[in-house]
């Protein structure tokens, strides 16, 4: 009996390793992780199959798209890990360019990561960018190159042209669109918003050029804001008195920001998912309003304004239910985290003034807001006891 077990179990191994050796693991298409993210492990992995596939057909322009991105996140992800790595599979962003270069040149494939790699501050890259658009007018993965070239020569037209196109591609992740939307809602009219990269930005731009929605708020991402150039066209477009921050090579972002509070004329708010240290010199007077903090030297009732832009301003459906196979539902889930901070205070403010069915509704959507973004935190901490 003993013996036909032991035959069983072998007889299961072998087919284990046979169906392994027949279908071994294939290569998958590998997204920059502000759309699909993945462990170290697996880019490191698609790294090794896509520098296979190289070897075997080094012309193909796909392959080499890949292999760079699988290299471009492993780095991002744990870059002392890659760097361990480095070898036939692992190699810096720039010499995979080079070699893209030698294997693909002209394509379309070699000039989106030329781009994504060095950017398009020169004439030639600029150049490139315009061909590979030209080749692919309808590939969504060249928008994000193309919105920031145009936001920064300040082209309306051009820029809501690819905004258009990439909402009608329906690239852009539906979720994050929605949370973006009540960013926007957050904001009174003409107010500038201070942001951060690629899932505070671009959506942004989607909404106010493809949808027309609150065109009137001026978006300054962190890190375009400190390109001399761009910063001096923006300035004097919306009426901003230039300073050339001299001396400063690339000025810091809080002198900038400074200056646009002092001299903007405008509302100055800061995006809940810009990171801490380029507010911590204003926090003190910075007042949450929703998905953004509002600047002011005088206090005001900060909840009444959260409270009608939860009720009355927000879209908040697709948190709860989301019908579409959104490939980024995991980012989305981590960004719907910014609602939390908002949330505890309008269950504090429902508590006190005897709203308890509203008290126990933002309770019930903050703790589900939690458990999707962060399955590990413990919900008791978030809500106390009242």
């Amino acid at each position: 009996m003993k013996t036909k077990i032991i035959l069983a179990v072998m007889l299961l191994f072998a087919s284990f390793i046979a169906v392994n050796t027949v279908f071994p693991q294939k290569p998958e298409k590998v997204w920059s992780f502000v759309k699909v993210d993945k462990p170290f492990e697996w880019y490191t992995t698609q790294a090794e199959l896509w520098k296979k596939v190289i070897d075997s057909d080094p012309k193909n322009a796909a392959a080499w798209v890949n292999f760079y991105t699988a290299n471009r996140m492993a780095f991002a992800t744990n870059t002392e890990a890659w760097q361990k790595k480095k070898g036939p599979g692992y190699m810096e962003q720039s010499e995979i360019v080079k070699e893209m270069k030698d294997a693909v040149p002209g394509t379309y494939e070699y000039y989106n990561v030329e781009l994504w790699n060095d950017g398009y501050q020169n004439e030639q890259n600029a150049a490139d960018l315009l061909k590979a658009y030209a080749m692919e007018p309808d590939r969504p993965d060249i928008y994000s190159s193309l919105a920031n070239y145009y936001e920064m020569k300040r082209d309306p037209e051009h820029l809501k042209e690819v905004c258009k196109k990439w909402f009608d591609s329906n690239d852009m992740s539906s979720g994050i669109l929605n949370y973006n939307y009540n960013v926007l809602q957050s904001l009174e009219d003409n107010a500038i918003i201070l942001t951060n990269g690629d899932m505070d930005t671009y959506p942004l731009w989607i909404l106010q050029y493809a949808l027309g929605i609150k065109k009137n708020v001026v978006v300054v991402n962190i890190n375009l804001i400190t390109v001399d150039s761009y910063r001096k066209k923006l300035f004097e477009e919306k009426g901003i008195p230039v300073d050339d921050f001299k001396a400063l090579e690339r000025p810091e972002q809080q002198r900038i920001i400074q200056h646009l509070i002092t001299n903007s004329g405008r509302p100055v708010y800061f995006a809940t998912t810009l990171y801490g240290r380029y507010y911590e010199a204003f926090k003190k007077d910075l007042y949450l309003v929703g998905l953004a903090f509002k600047y002011s030297k005088e206090s005001f009732d900060n909840i009444a304004v959260i409270r009608n832009n939860y009720e009355r301003n927000f879209f908040m459906d697709y948190v709860n239910m989301n019908f579409t196979n959104d490939i980024s539902q995991s980012i989305v889930d981590r960004m719907n985290m910014g609602y939390l901070p908002m949330l505890v205070k309008l269950n504090e403010h429902y508590t006190l003034s005897g709203e308890l069915e509203k008290e126990a509704s933002v309770k019930k959507l903050g703790l589900f807001i939690l458990r999707k973004g962060d399955p590990e935190a413990k919900p008791d901490e978030l809500f106390k006891k009242n």
